[in-house]
């Protein structure tokens, strides 16, 4: 009986907070040296700023190097501080429409929802030139979205899963509302 309480206990423990330990997408981890990754040298040639920061942060294009892809994703890319460590994980897809889009980030919400014990919220918000459709969880260090993204200027559907350590994701905000 004693075994069986310290089971329940334990797995009570785990289901609350595993979502806080979801660090990983694609087998890449955040707040991890993008080292482990890929070459010094791979990041140093091929690191661009990051358009969405005001400094400090630098996207590097993956997609060739990622070893554990998703069928729903073509593209990979991780986001990284001036130490190179990984501070967002991004994959995204070109999706022929909307609602294709929406039908399978509803399916990924409902993945993510059971295996991670995570709680997503819905959130639109429209840009000058494009819209998001968007699933987010917040945790304490990380923000997770999965998100279908309308460009007005070239009206393509991008099916996109984003997993940012809480500074980058404050940096974007910071970003964004210096615009308001």
């Amino acid at each position: 009986m004693k075994k069986i309480i310290i089971l329940l206990f334990s797995l009570l423990i785990s289901f609350n907070s595993y979502g806080e330990e979801l660090k990983s997408l694609f087998g890449i981890t955040l707040n991890a040296n993008a080292e482990n990754y890929v070459s010094s040298s791979y990041i140093e040639s091929n690191k661009r700023e990051h358009l969405e920061t005001f400094e400090g942060y630098f996207n590097l294009i993956i997609t060739e190097k990622i070893k554990r892809k998703s069928p729903y994703i073509s593209y990979y890319k991780i986001t990284i501080d001036e130490d190179n460590m990984v501070r967002g994980i991004y994959g995204s897809n070109i999706l022929e429409n909307l609602e294709i889009c929406q039908e399978i980030q509803k399916d990924l919400v409902s993945i993510l929802e059971k295996k991670y014990q995570i709680n997503f919220k819905y959130w639109e918000k429209t840009y000058p030139s494009f819209k998001k459709y968007a699933y987010y969880s917040t945790f304490s260090t990380q923000d997770l979205m999965i998100q279908c993204r309308e460009s007005y200027t070239d009206s393509s559907i991008r099916l996109q899963l984003i997993l940012d350590d809480i500074t980058l994701s404050d940096a974007i905000n910071e970003f964004y509302d210096a615009g308001m």
